[in-house]
């Protein structure tokens, strides 16, 4: 009966051969995990000066900082802070796009406070807010978010969602348009830089 399994396989195309060793490979690896699903990759790191898109934006954090206020921007209560996400931001599409796809998924997490007020965004420089970005330029801006009091430990958790372009589409109301998912995309953790 040997024999004969062997002639059966002997007589077997290449590609059958092949596909029946895989096969026994996986069912003799399978006590072992052979046959679990292949994970799916965590979020993207986020890093100082590295370079991640949320939506069209290119985001490079430098650094995140607390501060009492940041007059004339924004002026918390005395018991409050100002946490603000210091980086740069370039719009890599070719129309204008609304600041609220950057400040609505961009989250700070990790400080065991309440966020009161924010995300707004400033444009550094003479501390307008932004509401609309050009595209082309590199701004650098601060992502502001007021807190209930000071942040708790010496670290910050930085994290985006996935945001995808919406093409047209004739049964919505909103066509060609940023649309965040509900899934972490990018997320690193800063050193708190605290300022008085």
């Amino acid at each position: 009966m040997l024999g004969r399994a062997r002639g059966f396989v002997k007589g077997r195309p290449a590609s059958q051969k092949v596909g029946g060793g895989v096969a026994a490979a996986l069912l003799a690896s399978a006590p072992f995990g052979g046959l679990a699903a292949v994970p799916e990759p965590g979020p993207e790191p986020i890093a100082k000066g590295k370079a991640v898109m949320v939506g069209p934006y290119e985001v490079v954090v430098d650094q995140v900082v607390e501060l009492p206020d940041l007059k004339p921007a924004v002026s918390p209560e005395p018991s409050e802070r100002v946490v603000v996400v210091d980086m740069k931001v370039t719009l890599t599409g070719d129309r204008p796009e609304y600041a609220v796809t950057l400040t609505k998924n961009v989250s700070l997490t990790g400080g065991g406070v309440e966020v009161v007020d924010g995300p707004d965004l400033y444009f550094v420089e003479d501390a307008t807010r932004m509401s609309n970005i050009n595209p082309g330029l590199t701004y650098r801006l601060a992502l502001t978010y007021t807190t209930s009091g000071p942040w708790q430990g010496d670290s910050v958790t930085v994290s985006s969602n996935l945001v995808e372009f919406r093409e047209e589409d004739k049964q919505t109301l909103d066509p060609d348009a940023w649309v965040a998912r509900d899934k972490i995309q990018s997320r690193g953790t800063f050193p708190l830089v605290r300022r008085s």
